[in-house]
């Protein structure tokens, strides 16, 4: 069984996957997968603080690189609550893998 610490990461992960999908899904449905959009990314960055930390054009380079062509590629691409939280989960353990190594 996980104890607290280590289930509290995916929580978080989990409100920061909805709070980007939620900028472009307000009305959203039940049982339709969000999509996330830059928009919804640089949003979430802003509001926590790390705006400064990735330009527009990053981030629009990560979503196209795992993402889709939202309406048939009228408009920009966008990745699902899944890929984005998949990422933020690869992230957070390469992350904290580093840091239990010796010398970190």
């Amino acid at each position: 069984a996980k104890n607290y610490s280590q289930e509290f990461p995916r929580r978080f992960q989990k409100d920061i996957v909805k709070a980007a999908s939620t900028v472009n899904n307000s009305s959203r449905q039940l049982n339709v997968t969000a999509n996330i959009s830059a928009e919804g990314i640089e949003h979430v960055l802003h509001n926590i603080g790390m705006g400064h930390r990735m330009s527009r054009s990053e981030i629009e380079g990560i979503i196209s690189e795992v993402g889709e062509h939202a309406d048939g590629g009228e408009s920009g691409c966008v990745i699902s609550e899944n890929q984005m939280l998949d990422l933020i989960s690869r992230n957070w353990e390469e992350h904290h893998h580093g840091l239990n190594q010796p010398g970190h």
